[in-house]
């Protein structure tokens, strides 16, 4: 089963906050099934705040983990690259977190802008064309990795449970 990892960035929380409810919105249409979800904000005073929906499993806790840095390195450019490589080839903290590990979301978050906010989603059993019908009225820039049993492999995640 092919995991995806969806990434988008707003210039406002409150359109973060209605992209994660359209996706839950979609998930029940059964767009696509969501393992994950969280928003990341970037305060005014520049620290991070973090509200997840769900849990999920150690292994795509590990696997997002790793792609998060990926996806920033692609979203904020060449500046952060050196720091992020620790980033995409680490994982151990999903071990405790069983999420999208709150680490990298909190990275990820302090490369906006005060006041932005990113929409995090773990998700499998995607209809990419209503996912893009979804999200394309809200704006942003979806950045997605998709997650399969090689890559879980390579990062040293083992195979997803059945």
């Amino acid at each position: 089963m092919d995991r995806h990892l969806l990434v988008v960035a707003y210039e406002r929380r409150e359109t973060a906050e209605r992209a994660l409810a359209a996706l839950q919105s979609l998930e029940q249409e059964h767009g696509l099934a969501l393992k994950d979800a969280a928003i990341a904000v970037r305060t005014a005073d520049g620290k991070v705040r973090l509200d997840q929906t769900r849990q999920l499993a150690t292994g795509d806790g590990l696997v997002a983990g790793g792609s998060i840095g990926m996806l920033i390195g692609l979203l904020v450019g060449l500046p952060v690259v050196g720091a992020l490589a620790g980033l995409a080839g680490g994982g151990g903290f999903a071990a405790f977190d069983r999420g999208i590990p709150d680490d990298r979301m909190r990275r990820f978050a302090e490369e906006l802008e005060a006041g932005h906010a990113a929409v995090f989603a773990l998700a499998t059993d995607v209809d990419w064309p209503r996912v893009r019908e979804t999200l394309d009225p809200l704006g942003g820039e979806l950045l997605v990795a998709q997650l399969d049993d090689v890559a879980m492999g390579d990062l040293g995640a083992g195979s997803p449970p059945p």
